[in-house]
């Protein structure tokens, strides 16, 4: 049962709202495939159906994308949480209220965002939905504008395809609009299409000195990564010039390329922009009018992959908001789980050392996509759209105090006489995804069983490598019951490799070999074993990039498994057979769960080789009465 305070049930619609909104638009863009595949089916339901849910199943929701207190992210000693759910940017009004913006309103605050009222931004808001990467500017001139992505236009092929051979670029459709306020948010003028193309975060936005305004852009290109596209408007964003595009050359995939830039202009005029990429760090460019762009270089800024966002002080200082690697993982170009504050006082020549604002530390946990607001000189509010960080916090304080470095937890041993589960990464933990152990353990708990369960896979692995830790690993902590799936990688040729690859890993005849000893070696312990089939591999993409070539059928939808890995599932089941082991068919139960469910044997993997979250359902829903039966 959720317990509701009066400030949660007031903000129900909005947080409502963000759900649907970072399913819709940001969340699709930074994790498309785990909202198109790992996430269940609400996710993309309309509002007036998510909205029949109950209350606390909306708190749950909530916090699945980073709004519940279950994933609260840990703040600055010195900070205090905001009195409000909304997420940035924000500008202040000529009253001195605060204005933002949510997926179809402007929100007004005059008593330091205590409370809110709502004023529509769309006369027809059905063709309207504002996505939550966006940009916000109040202009000298008292005007206020707004950048973002419509989410009501958001097209792309079925079943994503990114970069898929029969499928065009153009087919990725996200546009950018921006829109007006002359009266503080009250009315706006009908929103001005800026591109087609499918853009995935707008979150920067200024207005130069000669009064012009900027916009940082970004859109898909026909080498499928993304580029920045620099917008420019002279007449108060009522029309706009394109500029530049930046493509730092690197990268194929949904989310390679130099994209989601911020913009800061320099005390001597020019304008300094710092991008994502997966270099490992922040590159920059400079830029004299907003339009042209040179010396596009990486900086010296470690960076996960994730946006940085600018923004000039009162005091004249530049702040840096960004995803620096965690301190406890300096080498991660992935993990955002540490928000880093730092500032330039010589024009972002160089910085201070970094101030870890807030952090979250639970297993894929984030705080990124950040906003930064300056409500009054010195007090910074902060926001994000990932980890729902929502902070307050005064610069002279950053000093007084900081939060620890984080110390992973010892990684559990497996109780004597308990269940192992004995794989590659098809089985092995996954970030946030709730694999098949896991679930199999909760299945058992449900039905008063007091055996563990212990996962003991390990990305890549072949049976070779399983052979050799199996006593380690496995054997020495006398399990009741081993699960062995292995054989994706084993059946792998290395296409890509220089000189490429002609065989399997591990030969057909070794795979099975293997299997033997392991079983032989577990049963001889007095464990009982249960066999896996793999999960069915699909193209994609990427797959395609570094195995699309012979000996594998590039064309065939089959064809990344066809060589090898279904020879090596069906002589799996031979020796099952043979030996009388149970076996648990995941393989061939594939298109009959897919059928059920009214889905596809695509969108139940991840990325094409690992399960989702209705792989690891099938899995588990598989295992449990096999174990069952072993254990009678």
């Amino acid at each position: 049962m959720a317990f509701v305070t009066n400030h949660q049930a007031a903000a129900l619609p909005e947080i409502c709202q963000r759900v649907i909104g970072a399913a819709d638009a940001d969340l699709n863009h930074d994790r498309p495939h785990l909202i198109r595949k790992n996430d269940q089916a609400w996710i993309q339901e309309p509002y007036p159906t998510l909205m029949k849910f109950h209350l606390s199943a909306i708190f749950l929701i909530a916090s699945a994308v980073g709004l519940g207190a279950a994933d609260s992210p840990t703040l600055h000693p010195k900070a205090a949480a905001l009195p409000f759910t909304h997420q940035g940017p924000f500008v202040t009004t000529a009253n001195g209220g605060v204005l933002g913006i949510d997926s179809k309103n402007a929100l007004h605050s005059v008593d330091e965002g205590r409370t809110w009222s709502r004023s529509p931004m769309f006369a027809a808001p059905e063709k309207f939905n504002v996505s939550n990467e966006r940009a916000l500017l109040r202009t000298r001139e008292g005007v206020v504008i707004s950048a973002w992505m419509n989410g009501a236009e958001r097209r792309q092929p079925k079943g994503w395809h990114w970069g898929e051979k029969d499928v065009s670029w153009k087919e990725f459709v996200l546009p950018t609009y921006t829109s007006r306020s002359t009266d503080d948010g009250k009315t706006w003028e009908t929103p001005v299409k800026l591109s087609d193309p499918w853009c995935g975060c707008i979150h920067s936005l200024i207005q130069m000195k000669s009064g012009r305004i900027v916009l940082v852009g970004q859109e898909i290109i026909p080498q499928w990564r993304h580029a920045t596209v620099m917008w420019a408007s002279d007449d108060l964003g009522r029309t706009w010039q394109r500029g530049d595009m930046l493509d730092y050359g690197v990268g194929t995939h949904d989310h390679a390329g130099s994209l989601e830039g911020s913009v800061i202009q320099r005390m001597d005029g020019s304008l300094y922009l710092l991008l994502r990429t997966e270099s490992g760090y922040l590159w920059e460019a400079t830029s004299l009018d907003g339009l042209k762009w040179t010396g596009l270089r990486q900086t010296t800024i470690k960076s996960v992959t994730c946006c940085p966002q600018l923004s000039r002080l009162a005091d004249g200082r530049i702040a840096l908001l960004w995803n620096a690697p965690p301190r406890h993982d300096p080498k991660s170009g992935s993990i955002r789980a540490e928000l880093s504050l730092a500032f330039s006082e010589d024009e972002a020549a160089t910085w201070s050392k970094p101030v870890i604002v807030a952090a979250n530390y639970t297993p894929g946990g984030r705080v990124s996509y950040p906003y930064l607001y300056e409500r009054k000189p010195g007090e910074l509010w902060i926001t994000t759209m990932q980890g729902g960080l929502r902070m307050k916090i005064h610069t002279a304080d950053l000093g007084a105090g900081e939060i620890p470095v984080f110390v992973p937890p010892p990684k559990s041993l497996p109780k004597p006489g308990g269940i192992i589960m004995f794989g590659d990464s098809t089985t092995a933990p996954r970030g946030s995804l709730k694999v098949y152990s896991a679930r199999v353990e909760t299945a058992l708990q449900s039905i008063g069983s007091s055996l563990s369960v212990h996962n003991a896979g390990i990305p890549s692995n072949t049976t070779v490598q399983a052979v050799k830790r199996l006593q380690d690993d496995v054997l020495r902590f006398n399990p009741r019951i081993v699960v062995m799936q292995f054989g994706i990688n084993d059946s792998a040729v290395d296409v890509w490799q220089k000189p490429p690859g002609t065989k399997p890993r591990v030969s057909l005849e070794a795979f099975i070999s293997n299997y033997r000893a392991m079983i032989s070696a577990a049963q001889k312990q007095g464990a009982k074993v249960i066999l896996m089939t793999t999960n069915p591999l699909r193209w994609t993409s990427k797959l395609r990039e570094l195995y699309g070539k012979p000996p594998y059928h590039a064309e065939a939808e089959d064809g990344f498994e066809s060589l090898n890995l279904t020879s090596y599932n069906e002589a799996l089941r031979k020796l099952a057979a043979e030996l009388h082991v149970p076996l648990v068919d995941v393989h061939a139960a594939y298109p009959a769960f897919a059928a059920k469910h009214q889905t596809t044997i695509d969108d139940m993997l991840s990325d094409g080789m690992h399960p989702g979250d209705p792989g690891h359902q099938l899995v588990a829903e598989l295992l449990v009465p096999v174990i069952r039966d072993a254990v009678r």
